[in-house]
């Protein structure tokens, strides 16, 4: 048997060889450089699936798509085209421009089953691709009640009414249990696009003056109360998804005059907040668009006010801003590139989402052009941050 002391010494000597062997590792750990979380993590709205599988005469453009390796898609539900009639489930099959009178039970590859399918082979390839579910336009059926309120007239139809909140639940149901069905996760659901723009909510206000208050605000809380129960564990809220008005309009309610109009328990959800910005302005007269650089300083003006009125609701926490709609009327790579390098140094936002990959003859801010032929040099922009890289990337423009 060894002595006492004999024992005392060989713990200590062992001792002293564990810290000598750990505290050069530890002193190197704290030395390595901390890991940042990716600048900007950016998403995608594109409803053809043809553009997210690189196969066919749509390959090409396809694979510039994929190469973007967004972290989130944006999946609109066009709930007037796909539901037009009551009693009838919804036409997940219908092409998302809906279905003619005529033919009311049409199908076709392209619709929201077709959509869903092909994100889920891009998670399965590519990881990401994390869907961010949008609904708008309510069936005529499906209307809470008439119009009511201040009303602009070419905005005066069903789709811009609020909806029956039973009947605006069983859509979120639906959409769920198709997600289920093609074997997808659907991880965010933003309750209604642009609640505070006529074209989507009505009314904006109760009489016809900017000077009266926001009703939509009331209305769209409704709407996220109602989607809050329809969430399944592992599903996440996106609030907003606001248009971009700066300031109060008579039919639109603007950006901080919503937020501010929100109840207390819907503000404060600890959730993102949605804003939709895009850089520069679209001419009117049918010309160029107007010089982007004023535009982003105007979307600057915009993004700080929505966090100012977000941040004066005293919630306790600071909420993440999504630039869930955003694009460049001139199809620059400098101006895109701007936006993009602003927001990834700015710590309130953390995602920004391209609004489409294909252009719109409607809203012309695409990165290719319709026929898909030539690609816009905004496109540089995007690029330069696929992936979510982990550090600012260099300037591609």
């Amino acid at each position: 048997m060894r002595h006492p002391r004999a024992l005392v010494l060989a713990g200590l000597a062992a001792l002293a060889l564990l810290v000598a062997l750990v505290l050069p590792a530890a002193a190197a750990a704290a030395a390595a450089p901390q890991q940042n979380p990716p600048p900007l993590s950016i998403g995608l709205t594109e409803n053809d699936p043809r553009l997210l599988i690189p196969t066919g005469p749509t390959r090409r453009a396809a694979a510039k798509v994929v190469a973007l390796k967004p972290a989130y898609v944006r999946v609109l539900i066009p709930w007037e085209r796909l539901q037009p009639r009551a009693g009838r489930k919804p036409n997940w099959d219908a092409p998302l421009g809906g279905c003619p009178k005529i033919n009311p039970g049409c199908r076709s590859e392209r619709g929201m089953r077709g959509l869903l399918n092909a994100i889920k082979q891009r998670q399965a390839q590519d990881g990401g691709w994390r869907i961010l579910a949008v609904p708008y336009f309510t069936p005529l059926w499906a209307m809470a009640a008439p119009p009511t309120g201040c009303q602009k007239a070419r905005n005066r139809h069903a789709r811009a009414q609020m909806p029956r909140i039973a009947h605006y639940r069983r859509l979120l149901r639906a959409f769920n249990a198709l997600a289920d069905k093609v074997g997808v996760p659907v991880d965010f659901i933003s309750p209604w696009n642009e609640p505070n723009h006529p074209a989507f909510l009505q009314p904006q206000r109760a009489r016809c003056s900017a000077d009266a208050k926001a009703v939509s605000p009331r209305a769209y809380a409704r709407l996220v109360r109602a989607a809050r129960h329809e969430l399944r564990p592992h599903q996440t809220l996106v609030l907003g998804s606001l248009a971009g008005l700066q300031r109060p309009r008579v039919y639109g309610a603007g950006v901080a005059e919503f937020i501010r109009g929100l109840p207390h328990d819907v503000a404060c959800l600890d959730v993102p907040f949605a804003q939709h910005a895009y850089i520069g302005v679209r001419a009117r007269d049918g010309g160029p668009p107007r010089a982007a650089n004023p535009g982003l300083a105007a979307r600057r003006e915009l993004l700080d006010s929505a966090i100012a009125a977000l941040d004066a609701k005293e919630c306790g926490h600071r909420k993440s801003l999504w630039i869930a709609e955003t694009g460049t009327f001139d199809h620059r790579c400098a101006a895109m590139s701007a936006a993009l390098r602003s927001w990834a140094v700015n710590d309130r936002i953390s995602a920004a989402f391209q609004f489409t990959f294909r252009e719109s003859r409607d809203f012309p801010v695409g990165l290719v052009s319709p026929s898909l032929f030539d690609t816009y040099a905004s496109y540089r922009a995007w690029r330069a941050f696929s992936g979510s890289p982990r550090v600012l990337p260099d300037d591609p423009c």
